[in-house]
């Protein structure tokens, strides 16, 4: 029972450890979308990230520059100071 208890509890400390690192990658403030003429996501931009908020509008864009098209995506202007 005790291995167990101590197994419980360092599954539970890797979650919060991960699920602190996955929240972190979200946050981002320099996102890559897509050029109009080449349909490239390679136009950089600053103080922005990706959101979950449904009330924000679908656009192309990326975290990474790439030769092919961005995917949809929510992206929210940061305001940083």
């Amino acid at each position: 029972m005790k291995k167990a208890k101590i197994l419980l509890a360092a599954v539970a400390v890797l979650a919060t450890v991960g699920g602190a690192l996955a929240f972190k990658t979200t946050d981002t403030k320099v996102l890559y979308f897509q050029d109009p003429i080449n349909q490239q996501c390679t136009i950089k931009q600053n103080k922005v990230a990706l959101t979950q908020n449904p009330a924000v509008p679908l656009t192309r864009a990326s975290i990474a520059s790439t030769t092919l098209p961005c995917p949809l995506t929510r992206v929210t202007t940061l305001t940083i100071n």
